[in-house]
C-alpha cells in the first residue's frame, strides 16, 4: 500500500473528462518562490534516492490554490510531500555535522520513505513525466491547507539523456490565497498498480494492453468518518505512466457496475498528465472508484513496475471528502481480449489505508 500513488521514488513499492494541458488556467500570481539546489549528472545516469528540502517557516496556515514547477531537463519524475519541520531532521552520523533541515540529501539517511511523509503530512505536488513546466491548479474557493511550520520534500527521480553532463534544478511557485477565502479543503486520494505484467511486442508487432484497478470505499468512509454513503467531489486528477504508457482512466463505479468517467487522456510522457475537473465532479453515490491505463509494448519483454526500464499506472485525485485514501493493485489476472484486439488485465484492490484529514471537520 501507498499514500503516494506516483511512486517512483519507492520503485519496490508496489460526467466530464478532464482535459490535458498545464492542470489549469488563467493568471498566477507568485506567493511563494523557491529554487531547489542543482544535480549534477553525468551522461546517461541515473538516480532515485534524491531528497530535496523547502523549509517554509510559516507560522499560519498555508491555503494552496495552485503550484508550479519548472526544471532544466532530466527530471523524469519527482513526488512532493508536505511535512511536519521534525519529521525528517538532518542525520549527523551519515550526512555530517553541516546537515541543514532544507537543502539536498539521500532520502535514506534521513529514512524518508513516500506513504510515511504522506501519512506525516500529505501530498504536495505530482510531476508529470519528463514534464519540464507544469501546473496543478484548484478550482476556485477550494485549496490545500498546508500545516504551520511544514517543510517541502520531494523524492526526485533523474535520468540525463543528453550527450553530455548535465547540471538541472526545479523551481516552484505557489500561489495561495487568505482562509477567508476557502470553502473547500482538499485531501488526496492515490492508487498505484503495485502488479503490471505488460504482454510484449509479438513478432515484432507493438501489443496493445490496459490494465486496472478498482476499489471499494464504502468502508473507509464508514470507518473513518462514520458515514454509510460515500459521498465526494473530486477537484484534480493527475494520471501516471512511463514511455510506454498511452492512456489513463478514471471512473466512478455503481454498485451495479455502471460507470461515469472522471477523466480520461491519451498523452504522451513530458506532456502534463493533469487537470482541474471544474465544476468538481460528484460520485452520485458511487461506492466504487476505478483506474486503469493502456499501454503499447514494442519490447521482447514482459514490462513489470519500476523506474527507467519500467512502467507505471498511479493516479493522485484531490477530493473534498476529509479522507486521505491509499491503495495499490494487486494479484494481476489476464481476462482475454476486447473487441478491438487489446490484451485486458484486471488487479485486485490491495488493502486500502485512510486518515481522518482534518480532525476539525466532520
Amino acid at each position: 500500500m501507498t499514500l503516494s500513488l506516483l511512486g517512483c521514488g519507492d520503485s519496490s513499492t508496489p460526467g466530464l473528462s478532464g482535459t490535458a494541458g498545464s492542470g489549469g488556467a488563467g493568471s498566477f500570481s507568485t506567493t511563494l518562490r523557491h529554487t531547489y539546489d542543482p544535480q549534477m549528472l553525468e551522461r546517461a545516469e541515473e538516480t532515485s534516492d534524491v531528497c530535496q528540502s523547502w523549509v517554509l517557516g510559516n507560522e499560519e496556515p498555508i491555503y494552496v490554490t495552485k503550484v508550479r514547477q519548472t526544471n532544466e531537463g532530466g527530471w523524469h519524475h519527482s513526488n512532493w510531500f508536505f511535512v511536519p519541520e521534525a519529521a525528517y531532521p538532518p542525520n549527523e552520523t551519515a550526512e555530517g555535522p553541516d546537515a541543514q533541515l532544507e537543502g539536498t540529501w539521500r532520502c535514506s539517511d534521513r529514512g524518508f520513505r513516500e506513504y510515511l511523509a504522506a501519512a506525516a503530512g500529505g501530498v504536495f505536488f505530482a510531476q508529470s513525466t519528463q514534464a519540464l513546466d507544469e501546473l496543478q491548479a484548484f478550482p476556485e474557493g477550494s485549496a490545500l491547507e498546508i500545516p504551520p511550520r511544514s517543510v517541502i520534500v520531494g523524492s526526485t527521480h533523474l535520468l540525463n539523456i543528453t550527450a553530455g553532463p548535465l547540471e538541472t534544478a526545479m523551481t516552484m511557485e505557489v500561489e495561495a490565497v487568505p482562509a477567508e477565502e476557502v470553502q473547500v479543503r482538499l485531501t488526496p486520494f492515490s492508487f498505484a498498480i503495485g502488479d503490471l505484467a505488460i504482454p510484449p511486442a509479438v513478432d515484432g508487432v507493438p501489443t496493445r494492453s490496459r490494465t486496472s484497478m478498482m476499489c471499494d470505499l464504502s468502508e473507509s468512509f464508514q470507518q473513518h468518518l462514520g458515514e454509510n454513503t460515500v459521498d465526494y467531489n473530486v477537484y484534480y486528477v493527475l494520471g501516471h505512466y512511463h514511455q510506454w504508457g498511452s492512456a489513463f482512466n478514471l471512473s466512478f463505479v455503481q454498485e451495479d457496475g455502471s460507470r461515469e468517467t472522471v477523466f480520461d487522456i491519451k498523452n504522451k510522457i513530458g506532456e502534463p498528465i493533469g487537470s482541474i475537473i471544474e465544476p468538481p465532479m460528484n460520485n452520485n453515490g458511487a461506492p466504487k472508484l476505478r483506474s486503469e491505463c493502456g499501454f503499447i509494448n514494442n519490447t521482447d519483454e514482459t514490462l513489470r513496475r519500476g523506474l527507467q526500464y519500467g512502467e507505471m499506472c498511479d493516479f493522485l485525485a484531490y477530493t473534498d471528502s476529509n479522507l486521505k485514501i491509499g491503495a495499490s493493485g494487486i494479484n494481476n489476472r489476464e481476462m482475454g481480449v476486447d473487441e478491438e484486439g487489446v490484451a485486458v488485465f484486471e488487479t485486485d484492490c490491495g488493502p486500502i489505508t485512510g486518515f481522518r484529514a482534518y480532525p476539525d471537520e466532520p
